[in-house]
């Protein structure tokens, strides 16, 4: 996520006693899509459809590697595995400053992850989970398959990893977004941050960030291979950055390769508003929602596998 900047799929519900829309959006909440496991195609919203087939669908190769990580989202308490996720802590920072701390925006069905953002009692409310404390790697490749359902103006969906503690002030130890997406934007964006890139301003020598095009409407798979000389950012597959590390001497080489220890997880819904990279909030569109299918965490079989870290 820009710290510079700080600041399933969308259900047509149909019951008899239920009435949702899209077009009604201040009656549509996550009270609704936890409760309700009817979820009929609305024809005129493609965003709508509901895939019928949950786990690794569509899951590339793994090309002789060794997962290491892994989760389907199949369960049956609607709480994403608390051996591997935490629920995202509210801070200062834009990206986290309407984490609500509650699974109601952050949860599991039909084996789907739902990321959403709404307006609820006057407040707005998002969802994000992690793997701080959890599970960290160094090295490996990271892969995800994700849609955005319903993409309100002001919204922010982000796949991403952070230093795991202790780590220096953001953004000397780096951070690595595999995929952000704003708005209604048929474009995601493939960024690294470190010292290096944001404060020095080498953000074109190597080029930091790369907009890459997609259909916003379908499933994609956003993944990141990442190895001691280079990162390489992919979409369904297809390389569009690549990142590498200069090998520089002295403290710029430390800060423009800040990434050579282990990073965790973070998969969040957020919501700008004035003043923020996502820009003004549009109540009426709300509720945000993103959709998560699968995400796994591959490393070369010759490696020695990053056990999961498990807090006390």
């Amino acid at each position: 996520m820009k710290r510079h900047y700080f600041t399933l799929s969308l259900f047509t519900l149909l019951l008899s006693t239920v009435s949702v829309g899209c077009s009604n959006k201040d009656t549509f909440s996550s009270d609704d899509l936890t409760d309700v496991d009817v979820f009929p195609q609305q024809s005129d919203d493609p965003a709508t459809e509901i895939s019928e087939v949950s786990g690794y669908t569509d899951a590339p190769s793994t090309n002789g590697k060794e997962i290491i990580f892994e989760d389907d989202f199949v369960n049956s308490t609607g709480i994403p595995d608390p051996d591997k996720w935490v629920l995202c802590e509210k801070t200062s920072a834009d990206w986290a400053r309407y984490l609500s701390g509650s699974y109601d925006q952050a949860y599991t069905k039909d084996g789907s992850l739902y990321l959403i953002g709404e307006l609820k009692d006057g407040e707005y409310l998002t969802g994000g989970i992690e793997t701080r404390g959890k599970f960290d790697f160094e090295h490996g490749e990271v892969q995800c398959r994700a849609r955005f359902v319903e993409m309100p103006m002001g919204g922010h969906t982000g796949i991403w990893m952070m230093p795991s503690p202790p780590a220096e002030q953001w953004p000397k130890s780096g951070e690595i977004d595999i995929m952000e997406h704003l708005n209604k934007e048929d474009i995601i964006y493939e960024t690294v941050h470190s010292w290096y890139a944001d404060d020095l301003g080498h953000k074109d020598d190597p080029v930091a960030q790369k907009t890459v095009s997609i259909n916003k409407d379908d499933w994609n798979i956003y993944g990141v291979e990442w190895t001691a000389d280079k990162i390489t950012y992919t979409v369904n597959g297809q390389s569009y950055l690549e990142y590498p590390n200069l090998h520089l001497e002295g403290e710029e080489g430390a800060y423009q390769w800040p990434f050579n220890h282990p990073f965790y997880l973070i998969l969040s819904q957020s919501l700008g508003g004035e003043g923020t990279w996502e820009g003004p909030i549009d109540d009426s569109e709300l509720p945000a929602v993103f959709e998560i299918d699968w995400i796994r965490v591959l490393q070369p079989q010759e490696e020695a596998s990053v056990p999961m870290i498990k807090a006390d």
